[in-house]
């Protein structure tokens, strides 16, 4: 089974044990958390390695009482010890965040300039995603000179281009065919 899909799977049992029980900000957090924790290099080598399972296990129990996880959080992190599915933890975080931002009528989107952007204008352009998703919007930027001017931003899948460069392309198409 692919990773993405073992993610998927992996994710949604956890955000729906985690709603049914309400824990599910106590989850994420515990999730984020211990996302971080693992890419201690100390703790990485642990969990990859050769040790056994018990030890694994232990590690593993020890960062969830360390952050006072919810205890389906700690059972969770042992489960995928146990079927050797630990090195996934950040893409099925990742799935968990998207189902905990659609469950609170979030949505991210992804802005890119040429030049840092004014907050007024990272404001504006926030509102009016705002509308057209009928989402509240998260938005985070992105420079990229090569834009030349304008911004594009991604956001539910989908690509709305407003840069120079694009127009640009666009006129030198015109161009070369002669419309």
């Amino acid at each position: 089974m692919r990773a993405a899909a073992v993610a998927r799977r992996y994710a949604r049992a956890l955000f729906e044990l985690a709603e049914e029980r309400g824990h599910v900000d106590a989850v994420a957090s515990a999730l984020a958390t211990t996302c971080t924790l693992l890419q201690d290099e100390d703790i990485a080598r642990v969990l990859r390695g050769p040790a056994g399972r018990q030890v694994k296990q232990r590690v593993l129990t020890d960062v969830a009482l360390g952050i006072a996880a919810p205890a389906e959080f700690r059972d969770f992190v042992l489960l995928l010890a146990d079927h050797d599915r630990i090195r996934q933890l950040a893409a099925i975080r990742e799935v968990f965040d998207a189902l905990l931002d659609r469950r609170r009528g979030i949505t991210r989107a992804r802005v890119r300039s040429a030049a840092p952007l004014p907050e007024s204008m990272l404001d504006e352009i926030t509102r009016v995603f705002e509308r057209i998703t009928a989402k509240r919007v998260i938005a985070t930027t992105e420079i990229d000179p090569e834009l030349i001017a304008g911004v594009v931003v991604e956001v539910d899948g989908r690509v709305y281009d407003g840069s120079v460069r694009t127009q640009l392309e666009k006129l030198h198409r015109q161009m070369a065919s002669g419309d």
